[in-house]
C-alpha cells in the first residue's frame, strides 16, 4: 500500500436502511443479479448514495464530519418501487418513481454545504437509487418492484475499502435527521 493510500480513504455520504430492509433488499439483489447475469451487492452494503467524495485525506475527515453535523434536514419516508439499470455501467438498481421533496432537498443541501467546504463533487444530477447488482449483462428491464417502505431518519458518512472478496463499507459518522447536531456526536 502506498503512502498516499494510507493517508487517504474513499468516502461518501449515504442513507443506510435499517437491518430488516437491508436484508429484504439483499434478497432482491440476489434475484435481480440472477436474472441479469450479474453480481449481487451484499445486504450489509445496501445504501443510497447522497454524495460521493472519493479519495479524501484522512486528516480532512473532521471537515466532512462538520458538514454532516451541521446539515439540518427532516426525517422522511421513501418508497423504493422501480427496478432499472445503468446499462453501460452494468448496474441494476431499485429507485423511486416519485422522490419526496425532502430527499431532493437533502441531497442538494449536502452538495451546497460540501462545495462551501471546498469538497469537489461530480457534476451529476442526483438520481436516488440503491444499487442491487454490478456487472449485469442483461436483460435490462424497467419494472415495478416492491414497494419497499423506508423511514429515513439518519445520514451516514461511509468509508469504502476495495478488497479481493469485495467492497467493505464502514461507518465513520452518523447523524440523526431532524435536529442540529454537534460534530463530535
Amino acid at each position: 500500500m502506498s503512502a498516499d493510500q494510507r493517508e487517504s480513504c474513499r468516502v461518501f455520504f449515504a442513507l443506510v436502511p435499517p437491518p430488516a430492509l437491508q436484508r429484504a433488499l439483499g434478497e432482491l439483489a440476489f434475484d435481480v443479479a440472477s436474472r441479469m447475469h450479474g453480481h449481487a451487492i451484499p445486504s450489509e452494503n445496501i445504501h443510497l448514495t447522497l454524495a460521493f467524495i472519493g479519495a479524501w485525506p484522512r486528516s480532512g475527515l473532521a471537515a466532512l464530519a462538520d458538514v454532516g453535523a451541521n446539515l439540518v434536514a427532516p426525517p422522511m419516508d421513501i418508497m423504493l418501487d422501480t427496478l432499472g439499470s445503468f446499462r453501460r455501467a452494468g448496474i441494476a438498481w431499485i429507485g423511486i418513481v416519485m422522490p419526496p421533496p425532502e430527499l431532493t432537498l437533502l441531497a442538494s443541501s449536502l452538495a451546497t454545504a460540501l462545495a462551501a467546504a471546498d469538497v469537489p463533487l461530480e457534476a451529476r444530477r442526483f438520481h436516488p437509487h440503491v444499487t442491487l447488482a454490478r456487472k449485469c449483462r442483461g436483460p435490462h428491464p424497467i419494472e415495478r418492484a416492491g414497494p419497499y417502505a423506508w423511514h429515513v431518519d439518519a445520514m451516514t458518512l461511509l468509508k469504502s475499502e476495495t478488497r479481493t472478496e469485495g467492497a467493505l463499507y464502514t461507518p465513520i459518522a452518523r447523524w440523526p435527521l431532524g435536529e442540529r447536531r454537534d460534530a463530535s456526536e
